[in-house]
């Protein structure tokens, strides 16, 4: 056998054998856990332990009742177990030191996270620019479109990661595309009526949205960032009042970013894994409406708390912390995920590595905090007779970034519903006491402000408690 057939495996990842011999070591079987061990071959060299295998095959739908009746195994953890010994039965198994790995790079943290931030706030920040364009447009064209672009965008989001895990590039950015073109389909006859300034809002609005969703999905949001300068240059424009010349401009800005963000529908695909059945689409549409209702609640929230009132001559102090903070806080969270990631590829032993979990999650919630932290002592100041620029509305703003990031934590570790509850329930309760009982709007002005800031604070308070614990569970990295 050669140098270059061996089989390196970390000392950590060896499997560990339960001293039962391998009856099929040095002969070809028709034995099932060896066809399935050798289809799972880069899975388990890329495995922490066993339990990963584990999971992996409960995933792909193996249960204990089919490891029983088709591999004669009691539980699908012995099978695990099993295709782990049989992935290096026929290979020289070297072990070798751990050396500690390489760190992410600050310069090359910030820039990747910076980016990814500027693609998120395209459609917010395009919005804001030319808010004095949608004056007068029915409120199902904006706030309507605003709630269906970004609770669509998120669902068809996790669908287009699947997709691209399961079949690459190429069928993520068309399984994306025909979502979006479905959602225009579905959406036009609702607006009938309305006009056709409201159908290109409408359109405007969907098209940011789709584009921020295959950009962050295909990985390519350096070429869609550079092809939506124009478009930020055009609101610009328009919110400085050069009139119609920024709004054609805009127009054909959307068009081309469009074209060049969906550049991989049409091009052969290098990372195409083959025809391959998706086993798991019933669970990964129902988790992905769970996430789109998870982004309804964000833009309902927004609207609720942040964009209700906006004056189409200025750029509102409460848009202020979300156009700041969004990246700052994309920053921390990545930098969260690879340092987890480098403590994961450099330490040998889960104690070390619990440790260290613990001290990467405590800074992150720490950061996570502050928005929290600020948004109460601006709050505080008001009721306590100070006059903080932006007032309530300005502290309403701070607690909405940070549920946002509890958000993306919440969503990001497997807890989807949980996010669900902590951006619906201060929606819901601030827009129906907003809209049964006008009357304490009326008599207290500043009642809806002050509403809103305890509704998030009630939200936000323990949503970061749920996040530090889920942040600090090993489980929910996997």
């Amino acid at each position: 056998m050669s140098a270059d057939s061996l089989i390196v495996v970390p000392a950590q990842r060896k499997p560990p054998l339960s001293g039962e011999s391998l009856r099929f070591v040095g002969r070809v079987s028709t034995d099932p856990v060896s066809a399935l061990a050798d289809r799972m071959r880069d899975d388990c060299v890329g495995a922490v332990d066993v339990d990963e295998i584990a999971a992996i095959l409960e995933a792909n739908g193996i249960n204990d009742r089919v490891a029983d009746r088709e591999y004669g195994l009691p539980s699908v953890f012995a099978l695990a177990g099993r295709v782990v010994a049989r992935t290096y039965d026929n290979a020289e198994t070297l072990t070798y030191p751990v050396f500690p790995a390489e760190g992410p790079r600050v310069r090359t943290v910030v820039v990747d996270t910076l980016v990814r931030a500027f693609i998120y706030l395209t459609p917010l920040a395009i919005g804001l620019g030319a808010s004095a364009q949608v004056d007068g447009v029915p409120a199902l064209a904006t706030t309507g479109t605003l709630l269906l672009g970004w609770g669509g965008g998120q669902a068809l989001s996790y669908l287009g990661y699947r997709a691209l895990s399961e079949h690459g590039t190429t069928a993520a950015a068309r399984l994306l595309g025909m979502g979006f073109a479905g959602l225009a389909a579905l959406w036009s006859p609702v607006l009938l009526g309305t006009g056709a300034r409201a159908y290109l809002v409408a359109a405007v609005q969907l098209a940011l949205f789709a584009v921020a969703s295959v950009a962050l999905v295909t990985n390519r949001e350096r070429p869609v960032l550079a092809a939506a300068v124009p478009c930020w240059l055009a609101a610009a424009g328009i919110a400085a009042g050069w009139g119609r010349p920024a709004v054609v401009g805009l127009l054909v800005g959307v068009a081309i970013v469009l074209l060049v963000a969906y550049l991989p529908v049409v091009r052969r695909d290098p990372t195409r894994r083959g025809r391959r059945r998706w086993r798991s689409w019933r669970y990964d549409v129902g988790y992905a409406l769970l996430y789109g209702l998870v982004g309804t609640g964000q833009a309902a929230l927004l609207r609720t708390v942040a964009l209700d009132g906006i004056a189409p001559h200025r750029l509102p102090v409460e848009a202020v912390p979300l156009l700041l903070g969004v990246p700052l806080i994309e920053l921390t969270l990545v930098w969260h995920r690879r340092r987890i990631a480098h403590a994961r590829a450099s330490l040998a032993d889960r104690f070390a590595f619990d440790r260290r979990l613990g001290g990467i999650s405590a800074g992150t919630v720490a950061v996570l905090s502050l928005p929290v932290v600020a948004g109460a002592l601006v709050a505080g100041a008001v009721w306590l007779g100070a006059h903080p620029p932006g007032g309530q509305a300005f502290a309403a703003a701070v607690l909405l970034t940070g549920v946002y990031a509890l958000c993306l934590v919440l969503a990001a570790h497997g807890r989807a519903g949980t996010a669900a509850i902590v951006v619906w329930w201060p929606t819901l309760l601030v827009a129906g006491v907003g809209h049964w009982a006008p009357a304490l709007v009326q008599v207290a002005p500043a009642f809806a402000e002050t509403l809103a800031v305890a509704t998030l604070l009630g939200a936000a308070l323990p949503g970061l408690a749920v996040a530090a614990l889920v942040l600090r569970d090993p489980e929910s990295y996997r």
